[in-house]
């Protein structure tokens, strides 16, 4: 008869490897990234990186002999040190979303904690880019900060901050006042309310028989035909737009510009300067507000075309229409903040980039995506749409298409996160 208690220590003994064979050792990727994130931190403890950004400075006003430029020379130079970067990002974009999305499904924080960890022994390329990424920026912009904080205009630099092939300043520094020219309206004209009045009435006008319009085609020939003829361009007229519409009206009525010139606006990059203060803070919130509005829209028309109502449509872009300007409007007031605390010279690098992130979209982007051969349409961003709009409602009027194949489409991708969501708590 056989011992039990033999059994059970066999059963014991073949275990013990079972589990520790399930402690995954750290992937190559995750070594090399975390070798990468502690430099980057050890570079921005030891001086490293402020080294990196003053040697590069004072290399170009070695060239310039100019010290604004040379400020927006080190804003590009910036800008070209983040390409890779930024060409990573348009391709993973939806997987960096994917994974944002994942941790924010966890409402426990242990389980995010657990998620991250689990992430980051693993191996997973789209949170390694992430982290690095996130380190990546946070040192370059906070380096650039502190050096800008540092005054070697009135007090000489020292010499050994700069690498050896980089000229040492002759003092006093040159040309620290900056110079950008911009349009000025010389003469302008209030036309009144007897104009603002009839403006508005079109505005309303053009609405009504707009939601007229719609609410007779969708009567009498079907909500397909009404979602055929008023989407696209037609959706920036909804009434979520239309108070914009008529601020906007006001605005131009009230100060009707008549002449104009070409002014040059100046300030020394030493010292904080509040108007720029305000013009770099108003710059952040319209680059935000410009990125924001096409994607809010090229989601709409993609939810249109995976068959999700048209009234949840509208309801969910007015949403993330109202976040967009709440995101902007938070961001833009930290800006104005943090910057009347520094030197006017971290404002003009940063206005730099944000002038050439407003060609981003047209430029580099659309290479970058036109040389993957990816469009906006993609599966994975059929999937980022639904999580944005929810599942969707499909109309139950079809002239001569049958909803249930979309429809289902639809649903099989709201639940897929789900099932995705409960794996990592199985085996923890």
């Amino acid at each position: 008869m056989p011992d039990p208690t033999n059994n059970q220590k066999q059963f014991s003994i073949t275990r013990d490897p079972r589990i520790s064979a399930r402690v995954a050792l750290p992937t190559l990727s995750t070594i090399i990234s975390t070798l990468i994130i502690a430099f980057l931190i050890y570079a921005f403890v030891s001086g490293l990186s402020f080294q990196f950004y003053a040697s590069f400075l004072f290399l170009f006003y070695g060239i310039t002999k100019t010290m604004w430029v040379s400020v927006m020379l080190l804003g590009l130079f910036q800008t070209l040190l983040m390409i890779p970067f930024r060409i990573i990002r348009v391709v993973k974009t939806n997987n960096i979303k994917e994974f944002q999305r994942t941790v924010e499904r966890l409402e426990d924080e242990e389980k995010q904690g657990f998620t991250l960890k689990t992430r980051f022994r693993e191996g997973n390329v789209t949170f390694l880019f992430y982290a690095v990424d996130f380190v990546m920026q946070l040192v370059s912009y906070v380096s650039i900060g502190r050096l800008f904080l540092t005054d070697f205009y009135s007090r000489a630099l020292n010499p050994a901050v700069l690498y050896d092939w980089v000229p040492y300043p002759a003092y006093p520094i040159r040309d620290i006042f900056f110079k950008i020219p911009y349009p000025q309206v010389t003469e302008s004209v209030d036309l009144g309310w007897k104009v603002v009045i009839p403006v508005w009435i079109v505005l309303v006008a053009v609405q009504m028989i707009i939601l007229i319009a719609r609410r007779s085609i969708r009567s009498q020939h079907g909500q397909a035909t009404e979602k055929q003829l008023f989407t696209g361009e037609w959706t920036r007229y909804t009434s979520g737009y239309l108070l914009f519409f008529m601020g906007l009206a006001y605005f131009l009525v009230r100060h009707f510009p008549l002449h104009w010139q070409l002014s040059i606006f100046s300030g020394d990059v030493s010292i904080p300067n509040r108007t720029f203060n305000t013009v770099t803070a108003i710059a952040t919130f319209l680059v935000l507000v410009y990125h924001g509005i096409p994607r809010i829209l090229r989601k709409g028309r993609l939810a249109h075309s995976l068959g999700i109502d048209q009234k949840v449509i509208d309801t969910t872009q007015k949403e993330m229409f109202k976040d967009t300007l709440f995101s902007a409007t938070l961001i833009g007031l930290g800006a104005f903040y943090i910057t009347n605390h520094i030197p006017s010279a971290f404002e003009l690098s940063i206005f730099t980039l944000e002038v050439i992130s407003l060609a981003a979209p047209f430029t580099l982007d659309r290479l970058v995506l036109k040389g993957i051969n990816v469009t906006r349409s993609s599966e994975d961003n059929k999937e980022d749409v639904i999580h944005e709009f929810g599942s969707g409602q499909l109309p139950a009027e079809k002239s001569g298409e049958e909803s249930p194949p979309p429809s289902t489409e639809v649903k099989v991708k709201a639940e897929q996160p789900e099932t995705s969501q409960k794996n990592p708590e199985n085996k923890s």
